[in-house]
């Protein structure tokens, strides 16, 4: 009885991670980290296929530089969407840097989505607004 205890928390565990890291793109709850100009950067640890995402507020008309760095050699992927979650900017090259630059062309809320694959990775996401 205790072997089918453990196989059911087992599969319980496995799915709940699948669920979590599983998320697509468009799904993935962000949380709101208030305006762009005062954001002092994120840090976190992830784990391989997962990604998290961040609500900024910006200014129109003043160019924007996201950045991501990870402490390891794994790919990350940054993405940028406005309000109507259409794609704003992206960075899918190979690596754990990542750069996009925009200007909003409106005030509002941008959502800024980073991804990692290949491995676990400390990523750092920063952003610089025009003065």
């Amino acid at each position: 009885m205790a072997w089918k205890n453990w196989k059911v928390s087992g599969f319980a565990a496995l799915f709940a991670l699948a669920v979590l890291c599983g998320v697509r793109a468009e799904d993935v709850k962000p949380t709101d980290e208030g305006k762009g100009a005062d954001f002092k950067g994120k840090t976190v640890e992830m784990k391989d296929k997962c990604e998290f995402a961040i609500l900024l507020e910006f200014a129109s008309d003043k160019e924007v530089i996201a950045t991501t760095k990870g402490t390891k050699e794994t790919d990350v992927h940054l993405f940028v969407y406005d309000e109507n979650k259409k794609e704003v900017g992206k960075d899918t090259s190979p690596g754990p840097k990542c750069e996009v630059k925009f200007t909003p062309t409106k005030a509002g809320k941008y959502k800024l989505l980073v991804r990692n694959s290949g491995g676990t990775n400390k990523v750092t996401l920063e952003v610089k607004v025009a003065k």
